[in-house]
């Protein structure tokens, strides 16, 4: 479920489109997904939140990334997560008995599919994607856009990634600017602002604006 990844798969939908779908509960979408889920700062703060309360000796965010999750880069050289995945199938890490261990908390690429999100153009915060790989998944029924993102793309995740993408801009212009060795020499500190400075307990979205404001200092400022 990378987004808006394979242009063969992706169209463009309106939000008052109407398009053919039908989640099946098959697990199929959560099927070789190796290096495909990108786990973003929020995704990582919910998942430790459920995953403490469920139990589970989580502290924070650094246990959520240590066991399940492994970093790569962008190809701009940005750090990331991505899920881990298990199995001959490339199972994702929460597939467990063919349903999502942690559904109430799965990272929002996986909320959003069949549809996905980029950077909006002509004054427009986001444009929407419908994902069609999985081909199965639209031979029936009916999804209102508009419906399911109002279920699946609530408020603060819409605040969250209008904040990140206009500070990804600004990172990723510092950091393209930066040699491999200044790079290496402050990959530890970016990594611990973006995804492992967070207190479950308070809510995420001022603690990312001051990380986010962190990282652009150390990353040059802009």
């Amino acid at each position: 479920m990378k987004e808006v990844s394979d242009l063969a798969s992706v169209k463009t939908v309106a939000l008052n489109e109407k398009v053919l779908f039908h989640c099946r509960l098959c697990g199929c979408c959560c099927r070789n997904v190796k290096d495909c889920i990108m786990l973003e700062p929020m995704d990582a703060y919910r998942l430790a939140q459920y995953l403490r309360d469920q139990g589970e000796p989580v502290a924070g965010t650094e246990d959520v990334l240590a066991r399940y999750a492994h970093p790569t880069w962008l190809a701009d050289n940005f750090p990331v997560f991505l899920l881990n995945t298990v199995g001959t199938s490339d199972d994702c890490v929460f597939l467990k008995a063919g349903r999502c261990s942690v559904y109430e908390a799965r990272p929002r690429v996986c909320r959003l599919y069949p549809f996905s999100v980029a950077p909006g153009e002509r004054g427009r915060d986001f444009q929407y994607f419908l994902c069609t790989e999985k081909s199965h998944h639209f031979a029936d029924g009916i999804v209102k856009v508009k419906e399911w993102l109002s279920q699946n793309f609530i408020r603060e995740d819409r605040d969250v990634l209008k904040v990140d993408y206009k500070a990804v801009q600004v990172l990723d212009r510092n950091l393209r600017a930066m040699s491999e060795k200044e790079f290496q020499s402050l990959l530890f500190r970016f990594l611990y602002y973006r995804y492992y400075n967070y207190d479950l307990d308070q809510p995420f979205l001022p603690q990312f604006r001051s990380n986010l404001e962190q990282l652009r200092e150390l990353t040059g400022g802009g």
